[in-house]
């Protein structure tokens, strides 16, 4: 591609500014938690941008500014990310057409050096750009992804399982692997469950392949979702079928919500309530405790299973305070007109059941011990923290 003009890099630059002015739910959260007034720099930032010399400059310093949101689904995708994301949201399919349609724009291949997705289909170059990514994952002699760790720490009493990733293309090699674990604990008196460090991926991992199998009744809880109702997100909504249902952000007085944020009724246009229940299904009859470790590296999908078992008692959380923003659909995505560079953003503010926004607060856990992992298993404090809480419960 032929370089920008600065006319054409500062349109760009006003662009995403607009989209994340009228879209991005967490600016007076980032006051609060970093002390950045992120619009009130929009001036100091486009007078860099229009200093830039290079198209690889530009993306540099536009990394820079979305950075200073201070959120991890905020940021631009890389040419060694692209494959993945395209990947992950045809393999989703259905609703997720508006993120496929950003990310196939003619600018954003050309920017990209992708090819269009028929073309890519066609040739099956797209399984092919994945599976050979060395991480195993296309290799069918393998029996195991890797991700899982099993270990029996007390023959008949105390169990863990670790994972590192809830990556949706690990879930059906794992699922096997974790349903023939949980089928061999499921008589002990304690089961870890150890998510340090888990950056996330798919929901339905834990919510189909975990959780359900722990369980002997339904658990129900509510979480709540503020929308600013920007115009561009409105297509990703409708695709996603979450325009329905939402309410005049007046409402929410109504809901008891001691730790609303202030911001709520001022910079949110409408919410959801999601009344959500996550019912038994092959479930191995478990009835001990569990315990969830946790970290400042638990974040996305990770995050909404700190979440959960916080909000419900499915687990008692023991470790540091999460990362964050766990709750809602997928960050949108956006593709800058002229240089064709594709940032993605949160766009949901995601409410706890008390009504605390799930980015800002985070999941504080029931037990706070340090969640250092580099140490042997047996020897790390959390772990040795459950211990100490597994045989207290037995000896209650």
């Amino acid at each position: 591609m032929p370089s920008l003009t600065v006319e054409k890099r500062l349109e760009d630059f006003d662009y995403m500014w607009k989209i994340i002015e009228e879209n991005y739910p967490f600016l007076e959260v980032n006051k609060r938690l970093n002390g950045e007034d992120w619009l009130a720099k929009k001036e100091e930032y486009r007078n860099k941008i229009a200093a830039v010399k290079s198209d690889d400059e530009f993306l540099r310093r536009m990394r820079f500014v979305l950075s200073r949101l201070n959120n991890g689904h905020t940021n631009f995708i890389s040419k060694e990310e692209y494959p993945w994301y395209l990947h992950t949201y045809v393999q989703a399919g259905f609703g997720y057409e508006p993120w496929i349609d950003v990310v196939q724009q003619p600018n954003v291949l050309a920017r990209y050096n992708q090819k269009p997705l028929t073309e890519q289909q066609n040739s099956n170059e797209l399984n092919n750009d994945i599976h050979n990514g060395g991480d195993g994952v296309g290799d069918v002699t393998k029996k195991t992804s890797g991700n899982v760790k099993k270990v029996i720490i007390e023959p008949d009493r105390i169990a863990y399982l670790g994972m590192q990733s809830f990556d949706g293309s690990l879930m059906e090699m794992d699922s096997s692997e974790i349903h023939d674990f949980l089928i061999e604990v499921k008589d002990y008196k304690t089961l870890i469950l150890d998510i340090r460090g888990n950056g996330g991926g798919n929901s339905n991992y834990w919510r189909i392949h975990i959780v359900p199998l722990l369980i002997n009744k339904p658990i129900e809880y509510n979480t709540y979702f503020l929308y600013t109702r920007g115009k561009y997100a409105e297509t990703f909504m409708q695709a996603r079928q979450i325009t329905a249902g939402q309410q005049p952000i007046s409402g929410i007085k109504d809901e008891q919500l001691p730790n609303l944020p202030s911001e709520a009724l001022k910079m949110f246009k409408t919410y959801r309530k999601i009344n959500d229940v996550v019912t038994p299904n092959k479930s191995v009859g478990f009835e001990g405790k569990i315990y969830l470790l946790v970290d400042s590296s638990v974040y996305s999908s990770a995050e909404g299973l700190a979440a959960f078992a916080k909000g419900t008692g499915f687990a008692t959380v023991v470790g540091g305070r999460t990362g964050g923003d766990g709750l809602g659909i997928d960050p949108l995505v956006v593709a800058l007109p002229n240089s064709g560079y594709v940032f993605r953003f949160s766009f949901e503010m995601g409410l706890n059941s008390d009504g605390s926004c799930n980015e800002e607060v985070k999941t504080v856990p029931d037990v706070e011990v340090d969640p250092d992992k580099s140490k042997p298993l047996l020897d790390q404090p959390a772990i040795k923290k459950v211990l100490e809480l597994a045989r207290s419960d037995t000896s209650a």
